[in-house]
């Protein structure tokens, strides 16, 4: 089932092409990676599939449906950033309730180990918490919310490498529990590579990349030669090359056959995988221009 689907949405804020004709799908029950460098127009997106954002074109679904003005789709999806303004002047036990009240399937016996797993205390006034614990509130209210769709808008951002690892540790754990679909904004790439099944990659408003990590790790090579080797590379969908004296390196986001790998390593090339970030970066850097 699809529980994501963008058709052709675009939004602008006066000058800013925020999107870009985005269209995607993510299916129900995988953890997605919303990628892209700042400004691309994730937080943009985030907005408009849980409706903050109005597209100014296309459309936005929920579970199959319409999400404008749908209650039945939009009480079953929850957005969380690292930090939320209206709830200042909160304490945590405020938040909590309200949240209880909103999310039908709010469950509130995981609230009460996630708060002591992250040592927030319901009395603390959410203003007065560390970056980190008011992220680490949004990732409770979004896992305990029980919603089918889930929106993490830089969680992480604030935690400790110890919360971080927790939180990793929890959404693979939630998933075989109760399995959602959680979409994550993040710059954690290589940290964060192991948790996904699934990558949408934009750049300036346009969807770039929308694969499954299966595909992804299938396609994506690292061949390091000479520059004469590029004549073996022909056809092939080459996002980088970098020389660097008498070596070059070419990054690749194509498909090849066992015989091709075979006949590249033969003419003397080195052909290795490249990680997720390596990929991000070989699609979204600008050229390093070097003034002599």
């Amino acid at each position: 089932m699809k529980a994501i689907e963008c058709k052709n949405i675009s939004k602008r804020f006066a000058d800013v092409q925020a999107l870009d004709d985005v269209s995607f799908v993510m299916e129900a029950g995988g953890i997605y990676a919303l990628l892209g460098r700042n400004g691309a127009g994730k937080t943009t997106l985030l907005n408009c599939i849980c409706t903050r954002y109005v597209p100014d074109n296309g459309e936005v679904f929920l579970q199959e449906e319409p999400a404008v003005e749908n209650p039945r789709v939009l009480g079953d999806i929850c957005f969380m950033t690292e930090h939320i303004d209206e709830f200042d002047l909160y304490a945590v036990k405020r938040i909590l309730k309200m949240a209880a009240a909103f999310y039908p399937k709010w469950d509130e016996a995981r609230v009460e180990q996630l708060l002591t797993l992250f040592q927030i205390r319901r009395k603390d006034i959410y203003a007065a918490l560390s970056k980190g614990r008011q992220a680490a509130l949004g990732f409770i209210i979004g896992v305990c919310s029980g919603c089918s769709v889930v929106l993490f808008d830089e969680i992480y951002s604030g935690m400790d490498a110890v919360a971080r690892k927790q939180m990793y540790e929890l959404l693979l754990e939630e998933q075989e529990r109760q399995p959602r679909t959680f979409v994550i904004s993040t710059h954690l790439i290589e940290e964060m590579a192991g948790l996904f099944t699934d990558v949408v990659m934009l750049d300036r408003g346009s969807v770039i990349l929308a694969d499954d990590m299966e595909t992804i790790h299938g396609r994506s090579y690292k061949c390091v030669g000479r520059e004469e080797h590029k004549a073996h590379l022909e056809g092939k969908n080459i996002l980088s090359v970098q020389t660097v004296g008498s070596v070059t390196e070419y990054m690749i986001y194509d498909d090849f056959a066992e015989e091709e790998l075979l006949k590249l390593r033969k003419q003397g090339m080195s052909v290795t995988a490249m990680t997720l970030q390596e990929l991000f970066i070989a699609y979204t850097a600008e050229p390093l221009q070097v003034t002599k």
